[in-house]
């Protein structure tokens, strides 16, 4: 066991530590490096989406149309005044309380020292003085910048602060003046001096300049100097840190110990994991599923599960003998449920009506007495159809409706002979049911019961038989027009009661109860005869007859679902 141990877990968690060491030592650093490189990509990238967002702020007095007509109206009437108060009231409305700029300046064209306005955010801390006064210094660089630039932007680094620059035209061109924005550049490059790993930070926004955004201007190149770029329509930024590696990497060193400490309670977990594991759990495994399988109907299911645990040892032996003697029980019950069920239809399957069989006797009697005619042949032949099917010599439980119907058609060729026009009968049953299987002679009784009911001395009748499927239920009605009193419905109550005693029944009351009783017996409560009154005189007997399930699908002890209908 000892060697396993050392074998299966000790020498790879030892691998693994080297593996993890080894990354700790090499890879971190090289992740580190990716990780700290796309970071500050990442946040040039927002500095520069920033600049471009004041680049699209410098469009703003091109866009509006009070800058041209002021400046028109300027070159036609020459009121300087006029023109003042309309271009400062624009440059207030757009850029006095734009937190991206510090304060704008706009000078005109033809007397750019003289002619210049003034707008200073009120956030910025400065008085439109101390712009002024700044702004005659910073002048000749940006009117020197202004004039290469056409209708492009520049960027303009003075002292620290960052301009920028562009030419306001009229509809024909000509430079209308010199629109200077100042930055405010912690809101541009905010996000590049948080970053925590770095000791030196500077951006560039074109030629001369470059200024730190943190700490002092990084080198050009060395160790951990790190550049990006992102490159705009207006302008290229670019960007320069100095990576602190040793201080972003310092905290890891405290993992290696930590790593060999979680090793060694891994290789103590593991240990009493499998002594768990295959003193404890696997035992109560096997019994569960066991207790599952015999729940499912597994009867005498065994399992055999050696731990070297006397307890479950014990335990495994109680559930196997346990399971043996249920599988036993089963089997005596199953045996005698069959044998019963088998001596109940077989009794039930063996009363026939005399009265039927008198009757039949009397009209061929009377048929062969009136007339020498042909049909006393046919009514033996049918005769011998129904009583070969009432003493069932080959003892079938059930046979195919195609076959029951022989029975049907026989009887009732029997009985049209005893009354003749005075009995209409209308069949209506698929061809598609006619493999289905039903117990032998539940149709002929219930039909001689309508046509024994369904017509009165020297009266007609009609009755009806119809067949379909219901879910997985056959369902044949027999309809007849003789009308149901109420002693009739109670009379027909008792016969089809569950626990009714057809011993203590008179002869000829036997036969719906007979098919009632051999349907719930073969196909569980569920199934059985019913006999309702329908409209008018109407009187309905419907049989349901449960089908066999697809293979898999078996039906459960008790019978099947009832089928949904009016209840008789």
């Amino acid at each position: 066991m000892t060697f396993i141990i050392l074998l299966c877990w000790l020498l790879p968690m030892l691998l693994a530590a080297g593996a993890l060491g080894g990354y700790l030592s090499f890879g971190l650093g090289r992740q580190s490096r990716r990780a700290v490189a796309q970071q500050f990509q990442l946040n040039l990238q927002m500095g520069a989406d920033r600049v471009e967002s004041a680049v699209e702020a410098s469009r703003l007095p091109s866009y509006d149309p009070e800058l041209r007509e002021a400046w028109t109206q300027y070159r036609q009437e020459g009121n300087y005044a006029l023109l003042y108060r309309r271009c400062s009231s624009l440059f207030t409305r757009l850029y006095q309380s734009d937190s991206r700029f510090r304060y704008a300046v706009f000078c005109f064209s033809d007397d750019p020292e003289g002619r210049a306005i003034a707008v200073v955010n009120g956030s910025s801390g400065a008085s439109e003085r101390q712009v002024r006064e700044r702004w005659r210094g910073d002048l000749p660089a940006v009117t020197e910048l202004a004039s290469g630039l056409d209708t492009a932007v520049g960027f303009l680094e003075r002292d620290g602060q960052i301009y920028l620059v562009r030419n306001l035209l009229d509809s024909g061109y000509q430079t209308i003046g010199v629109l200077a924005l100042a930055l405010n550049q912690p809101y541009y490059f905010e996000d590049l001096s948080l970053l925590s790993w770095a000791s030196a930070v500077s951006v560039e926004l074109g030629p001369d300049t470059l200024f730190p955004v943190k700490g002092e201007t990084p080198p050009e190149a060395g160790e951990g100097v790190l550049e990006a770029s992102v490159n705009k329509r207006d302008f290229l930024l670019r960007g320069r840190a100095l990576a602190d590696y040793d201080a972003l990497l310092a905290g890891f060193g405290a993992y290696r110990y930590m790593l060999g400490a979680m090793a060694l309670s891994l290789l103590l977990l593991l240990f009493t994991f499998r002594f768990f594991r295959r003193k404890i759990s696997r035992p109560i495994q096997a019994l569960m599923a066991g207790a599952a399988d015999i729940q499912g109907g597994q009867w005498g299911r065994r399992i055999d599960c050696r731990t070297g645990s006397r307890e479950f040892e014990y335990l495994t032996a109680s559930f196997n003998q346990m399971s043996a003697q249920l599988q036993n029980q089963f089997d005596c019950l199953y045996q005698e449920e069959l044998a019963r069920r088998d001596a109940q239809i077989k009794a039930l399957q063996s009363h026939i009506n005399p009265h039927f069989l008198n009757n039949t006797l009397e009209t061929i009697n009377w048929q062969a007495r009136i007339s020498g005619d042909a049909n006393v042949s046919k009514m033996i032949e049918a005769l011998s159809t129904v009583l070969d099917a009432a003493l069932d010599r080959k003892g079938r439980p059930e046979v195919r409706l195609s076959e029951e119907m022989t029975y049907v058609n026989a009887y009732l060729y029997i009985i049209s002979q005893r009354f003749g026009k005075r009995l209409a009968v209308d069949i209506d049953l698929p061809d598609a049911l006619m493999d289905c299987m039903v117990p032998r002679l539940i149709l002929q009784p219930v039909i001689e019961n309508a046509v024994e009911h369904g017509i009165g001395p020297g009266g007609t009748g009609r009755v009806a038989l119809r067949g379909y499927l219901k879910e997985n239920f056959l369902i044949l009605e027999i309809e007849n027009n003789g009308g149901l009193s109420p002693e009739d419905e109670a009379h027909i109550a008792r016969l089809l009661s569950p626990d009714h005693d057809m011993a203590a029944e008179p002869s000829g009351n036997i036969g719906i109860a007979n098919v009632n009783q051999r349907l719930r017996i073969l196909y569980g409560p569920a199934c059985g005869l019913s006999i309702f009154r329908g409209e008018g005189s109407l009187v309905t007997a419907r049989l349901t007859v449960a089908l066999p399930r697809e293979e898999g699908d078996a039906r459960a002890p008790g019978g099947p679902s009832a089928p949904s209908g009016r209840e008789g």
